[in-house]
Protein backbone atom coordinates (compact mmCIF):
# COMPACT_ATOMS: atom_id res chain seq x y z
CA UNK A 1 0.00 0.00 0.00
CA UNK A 2 2.57 2.19 0.87
CA UNK A 3 3.74 2.04 -2.83
CA UNK A 4 0.88 3.49 -3.89
CA UNK A 5 1.26 6.44 -2.39
CA UNK A 6 5.55 6.86 -3.42
CA UNK A 7 4.64 6.34 -7.40
CA UNK A 8 1.90 9.20 -7.45
CA UNK A 9 -0.73 7.77 -9.67
CA UNK A 10 -0.65 4.35 -9.25
CA UNK A 11 -4.15 5.01 -7.63
CA UNK A 12 -5.46 8.48 -7.61
CA UNK A 13 -7.08 7.77 -3.99
CA UNK A 14 -5.26 8.82 -1.13
CA UNK A 15 -5.75 6.06 1.42
CA UNK A 16 -4.97 6.30 5.21
CA UNK A 17 -3.33 2.77 5.77
CA UNK A 18 -0.20 3.14 7.70
CA UNK A 19 -1.25 6.67 9.03
CA UNK A 20 -2.09 5.73 12.33
CA UNK A 21 -0.77 8.82 14.73
CA UNK A 22 -2.71 10.59 16.42
CA UNK A 23 -2.35 13.65 19.59
CA UNK A 24 -3.84 12.10 22.16
CA UNK A 25 -5.55 14.81 25.06
CA UNK A 26 -4.39 17.91 23.44
CA UNK A 27 -7.53 19.73 23.85
CA UNK A 28 -8.32 18.13 27.37
CA UNK A 29 -9.02 14.55 29.22
CA UNK A 30 -10.21 12.32 26.69
CA UNK A 31 -9.97 14.28 23.34
CA UNK A 32 -7.72 13.42 20.50
CA UNK A 33 -6.74 14.44 17.26
CA UNK A 34 -6.09 12.68 13.79
CA UNK A 35 -3.74 14.35 10.79
CA UNK A 36 -5.44 15.00 7.34
CA UNK A 37 -2.81 11.90 6.06
CA UNK A 38 -4.91 9.53 8.34
CA UNK A 39 -8.36 10.02 5.94
CA UNK A 40 -9.08 8.49 3.36
CA UNK A 41 -9.28 11.28 0.51
CA UNK A 42 -11.54 10.24 -3.31
CA UNK A 43 -8.54 11.80 -5.88
CA UNK A 44 -6.01 12.74 -2.55
CA UNK A 45 -3.03 11.14 -4.45
CA UNK A 46 -3.79 13.16 -7.70
CA UNK A 47 -1.80 16.77 -7.76
CA UNK A 48 -4.50 18.14 -9.95
CA UNK A 49 -7.09 18.45 -7.37
CA UNK A 50 -5.16 17.90 -3.61
CA UNK A 51 -1.60 18.64 -2.69
CA UNK A 52 -0.11 17.82 0.75
CA UNK A 53 0.87 21.42 2.12
CA UNK A 54 3.23 22.33 4.77
CA UNK A 55 1.64 24.48 7.15
CA UNK A 56 3.53 27.55 8.86
CA UNK A 57 3.87 27.75 12.30
CA UNK A 58 0.70 29.94 13.17
CA UNK A 59 -1.30 26.99 11.24
CA UNK A 60 0.56 24.26 13.54
CA UNK A 61 -0.22 26.09 16.56
CA UNK A 62 -4.08 25.60 15.64
CA UNK A 63 -3.83 22.48 14.05
CA UNK A 64 -1.22 20.31 16.04
CA UNK A 65 0.27 18.74 12.88
CA UNK A 66 3.28 19.68 10.24
CA UNK A 67 0.90 19.52 7.02
CA UNK A 68 -2.20 19.58 5.84
CA UNK A 69 -4.45 18.75 2.41
CA UNK A 70 -5.13 21.35 -0.22
CA UNK A 71 -8.26 20.87 -1.84
CA UNK A 72 -7.00 22.68 -5.35
CA UNK A 73 -10.28 21.71 -7.63
CA UNK A 74 -12.77 18.85 -7.33
CA UNK A 75 -16.37 18.36 -8.27
CA UNK A 76 -16.90 15.17 -5.83
CA UNK A 77 -15.61 15.43 -2.45
CA UNK A 78 -15.41 12.36 0.08
CA UNK A 79 -13.33 12.29 2.73
CA UNK A 80 -13.16 9.22 5.22
CA UNK A 81 -11.75 7.46 8.34
CA UNK A 82 -11.95 5.25 11.19
CA UNK A 83 -11.35 5.56 14.76
CA UNK A 84 -10.62 1.71 16.18
CA UNK A 85 -11.73 3.33 19.90
CA UNK A 86 -10.13 0.00 21.49
CA UNK A 87 -6.88 1.40 20.49
CA UNK A 88 -7.85 4.94 21.91
CA UNK A 89 -8.34 4.32 25.19
CA UNK A 90 -10.81 6.63 26.39
CA UNK A 91 -11.39 6.55 29.32
CA UNK A 92 -14.87 7.90 29.56
CA UNK A 93 -18.33 6.83 28.58
CA UNK A 94 -20.34 9.56 27.40
CA UNK A 95 -20.37 11.25 23.94
CA UNK A 96 -17.65 12.21 21.64
CA UNK A 97 -18.16 15.38 18.93
CA UNK A 98 -15.92 14.96 15.63
CA UNK A 99 -15.41 18.32 14.26
CA UNK A 100 -12.80 18.71 10.81
CA UNK A 101 -10.21 21.12 10.59
CA UNK A 102 -10.54 23.29 7.94
CA UNK A 103 -9.53 26.69 6.57
CA UNK A 104 -10.42 28.67 3.22
CA UNK A 105 -8.05 30.81 1.00
CA UNK A 106 -9.42 33.80 -0.11
CA UNK A 107 -9.80 31.95 -3.43
CA UNK A 108 -12.13 29.45 -2.00
CA UNK A 109 -15.16 28.80 -4.41
CA UNK A 110 -18.22 26.80 -5.58
CA UNK A 111 -19.43 26.27 -1.06
CA UNK A 112 -22.28 28.55 -1.68
CA UNK A 113 -25.00 26.22 -3.33
CA UNK A 114 -24.73 22.83 -2.09
CA UNK A 115 -24.69 21.11 1.18
CA UNK A 116 -22.04 19.42 2.42
CA UNK A 117 -22.88 16.19 4.01
CA UNK A 118 -21.64 15.01 7.35
CA UNK A 119 -21.86 11.06 8.43
CA UNK A 120 -20.69 9.45 11.74
CA UNK A 121 -21.63 5.13 12.07
CA UNK A 122 -21.24 3.10 15.28
CA UNK A 123 -22.92 0.30 16.43
CA UNK A 124 -24.89 -0.05 13.20
CA UNK A 125 -26.16 3.42 13.87
CA UNK A 126 -25.77 6.41 11.52
CA UNK A 127 -26.27 9.58 11.44
CA UNK A 128 -25.94 13.03 9.23
CA UNK A 129 -26.53 16.05 8.55
CA UNK A 130 -25.75 18.73 6.30
CA UNK A 131 -24.24 21.71 6.23
CA UNK A 132 -23.73 24.78 3.57
CA UNK A 133 -20.12 25.97 3.88
CA UNK A 134 -20.20 29.45 2.70
CA UNK A 135 -20.52 31.41 5.85
CA UNK A 136 -17.11 29.24 6.43
CA UNK A 137 -15.79 30.49 3.31
CA UNK A 138 -16.43 33.88 3.99
CA UNK A 139 -14.21 34.25 6.90
CA UNK A 140 -11.18 32.92 5.28
CA UNK A 141 -7.78 32.25 5.99
CA UNK A 142 -8.64 31.27 9.48
CA UNK A 143 -9.21 28.05 10.95
CA UNK A 144 -12.60 26.48 11.92
CA UNK A 145 -13.95 23.62 13.43
CA UNK A 146 -16.82 22.24 11.50
CA UNK A 147 -19.28 19.90 13.21
CA UNK A 148 -19.00 16.25 11.86
CA UNK A 149 -20.98 14.66 13.89
CA UNK A 150 -21.42 12.93 17.08
CA UNK A 151 -21.12 9.12 18.64
CA UNK A 152 -21.77 7.63 22.05
CA UNK A 153 -19.42 5.02 24.20
CA UNK A 154 -20.69 2.92 27.00
CA UNK A 155 -18.57 1.07 28.98
CA UNK A 156 -16.57 -1.63 27.68
CA UNK A 157 -18.34 -0.80 24.12
CA UNK A 158 -15.56 -0.81 21.71
CA UNK A 159 -15.93 -1.23 18.08
CA UNK A 160 -15.16 1.41 15.44
CA UNK A 161 -16.66 4.41 14.47
CA UNK A 162 -16.78 5.67 10.87
CA UNK A 163 -16.65 9.50 9.71
CA UNK A 164 -17.22 10.99 6.54
CA UNK A 165 -17.74 14.28 4.55
CA UNK A 166 -19.09 14.12 1.57
CA UNK A 167 -20.52 16.60 -1.38
CA UNK A 168 -21.31 14.06 -4.41
CA UNK A 169 -24.44 15.18 -5.80
CA UNK A 170 -23.90 18.24 -7.67
CA UNK A 171 -21.73 18.84 -10.36
CA UNK A 172 -20.54 22.19 -8.85
CA UNK A 173 -16.64 23.06 -8.61
CA UNK A 174 -15.01 23.27 -4.97
CA UNK A 175 -11.89 24.36 -4.01
CA UNK A 176 -9.07 26.11 -2.08
CA UNK A 177 -10.09 24.61 1.08
CA UNK A 178 -6.92 23.27 3.57
CA UNK A 179 -8.14 20.37 6.05
CA UNK A 180 -5.57 20.25 8.88
CA UNK A 181 -7.11 16.70 10.18
CA UNK A 182 -9.97 16.13 12.75
CA UNK A 183 -10.66 16.48 16.05
CA UNK A 184 -12.62 14.63 18.68
CA UNK A 185 -13.85 16.19 21.60
CA UNK A 186 -15.83 14.60 24.69
CA UNK A 187 -19.20 16.46 24.40
CA UNK A 188 -19.62 17.53 28.44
Amino acid sequence: MESEHRNGYSNPHWKAAGFSSYEKDVDGPGSFRLPARALNIIWGNDPRFWQWTKLTDEDKRFVRFEEGALLLQVNWIEVTGKLELPSLKLGSTGKYKIYYMVKFRADAFGWHSVPVKFKVRHNREETQNRLLLESYREKHDVWHEIPGGEFSVAGNNGGTVEFGMYEVESDWWKGSMVLGGIKVLPAN
